[in-house]
């Protein structure tokens, strides 16, 4: 909401701004147009020097050339009267203009017309210089204006500036609310659409074509969303089935092919077979756990049994239980842990923590059948411990480094699959970050927690 004031306040300051704006605009083209008149009326209508040109010499008109030419080009005609009314010398006098006028007559047209032509008089030393131009060239208007107003104009300006600017901002206030209405409810939509509520805009004003594609997207994103829970019910559904139904025969599988594994009845190379039918089974008993851990992760479905625990402790139990496992010299393990963290307590699932580091380990060892050196170490770093898993090996494929790194989605592939995604999804609900990096030999994950 305060967001859509300050736009709001934005609009009208902007409003006021353009107002003004204009406001100054227009009394600049006002006064250059005054000007620009004044100057034009003082080179054109300059009647004084004109009727200055015209002289008696011997009871003889002469005009000079230079208020000829100015009659010629930029009038049309002139004429000199008497004091009895009389035409006693003119120029390009039209036909149709009397060579005789009365009082009454020079009194009407001194100012305005003279049978439709613009004229202009002027006091002469023998009469009055009377300046004609074309029809249908020259509006005359009359202003009479009162000297109290006159006195008064500047407050009137001040006056009437002020009124504009209000109005500007009166007529700004009101379009901003207008603006401020419609853009409410298209930021209503937003946080529905955001919420994953249906929207429902009105489709009219400035926003209707907004508000119309708001109303197109939620409905889109609301059927997305359903079928994605649709099919996320359906893929949590099948996997909790099959493991369920595919438990039981796999346990007495196992269970028989442990007991035939120690009868001696058998011979060796039987024996060996029934073993590995015992190890497969054991491996797909584990895939069927980790897609269910994997499921219920996902979908929050985990309970968490937190506490609070030494992480060091923790590692060490995992890496003296791999140690006392180990039936060759392929593999080593070796385990660093700082001074500073060895009494260093966080807040968690033990049981998902040692599945984790279980996971890669035991991932090490699975994609390194002949041998390799493996590296735990245990610091603080950045407000929490980071836990770094190395080893000598063969690394990460490129794609499956980018897939554990930039993705959230569990890999279809099978090398580096489902136990680091696994790890992946146990340190997110712990509000950690997990790294994956290849080395110049071999690899390292990075598994960073927070103070809890």
């Amino acid at each position: 909401m305060k967001g859509i004031i300050k736009i709001l306040l934005r609009y009208i300051l902007s409003a006021g701004g353009i107002a003004v704006i204009l406001l100054i605009t227009n009394f600049i083209i006002l006064a250059s147009w005054v000007v620009s008149y004044s100057t034009y009326s003082n080179t054109k209508y300059n009647i004084s020097e004109i009727a200055n040109g015209l002289r008696k010499e011997n009871d003889k008109f002469i005009l000079s050339e230079e208020a000829s030419s100015i009659i010629t080009n930029k009038f049309h005609w002139a004429m000199l009267l008497d004091d009895s009314g009389k035409v006693i010398w003119s120029k390009n006098l039209p036909e149709d203009v009397p060579l005789s006028y009365t009082a009454s007559d020079i009194a009407s047209f001194s100012r305005w017309y003279l049978y439709d032509y613009p004229v202009q008089s002027w006091k002469h030393p023998n009469g009055l210089f009377v300046l004609g131009d074309s029809k249908n060239t020259t509006w005359k208007l009359q202003l009479q204006v009162p000297e109290k107003v006159m006195y008064n104009s500047t407050k009137w300006i001040s006056t009437g500036l002020i009124i504009n600017f209000t109005v500007a901002m009166l007529l700004a206030f009101l379009l901003g609310i207008r603006f401020f209405l419609s853009l409410r409810q298209i930021v209503t939509g937003m946080n529905d659409m955001a919420e994953k509520r249906p929207v429902s805009l009105k489709t009219k004003g400035a926003f209707r074509d907004l508000a119309l594609n708001i109303n197109n997207t939620s409905k889109e994103l609301l059927r997305q969303q359903k079928l994605i829970e649709k099919r996320d019910t359906a893929r949590n559904n099948w996997i909790t089935s099959v493991s369920h139904d595919i438990r039981t025969p796999l346990s007495m599988i196992m269970g028989y092919s442990s007991s035939l594994e120690d009868n001696t009845s058998f011979s060796e190379e039987e024996r060996k077979q029934i073993s590995i039918i015992r190890f497969q089974s054991e491996k797909i008993k584990q895939l069927i756990d980790d897609l269910n851990l994997t499921v219920k992760l996902e979908y929050e479905m985990q309970p968490l049994n937190m506490q609070s625990f030494f992480i060091s402790e923790l590692i060490r139990k995992v890496v003296v239980s791999y140690l006392n496992n180990l039936y060759d010299n392929k593999y080593t393990l070796e385990l660093s842990i700082f001074d500073d963290v060895q009494d260093y307590k966080i807040n968690g699932d033990m049981r998902l923590f040692e599945r984790a580091l279980n996971n890669i380990i035991g991932n090490s060892m699975k994609h390194n059948e002949n041998g390799c050196d493996i590296f735990i170490e245990l610091k603080k770093q950045n407000n929490g411990c980071t836990i770094e898993i190395k080893d000598n090996g063969t690394g990460f494929t490129e794609d499956v480094l980018e897939n554990l790194n930039a993705s959230n989605e569990m890999p279809s592939g099978v090398s580096h699959g489902i136990g680091l995604f696994i790890v992946k999804q146990i340190i997110a609900v712990h509000g950690g970050e997990t790294y994956f990096k290849n080395l110049e030999n071999g690899s390292i994950i990075s598994l960073w927690i927070p103070e809890m």
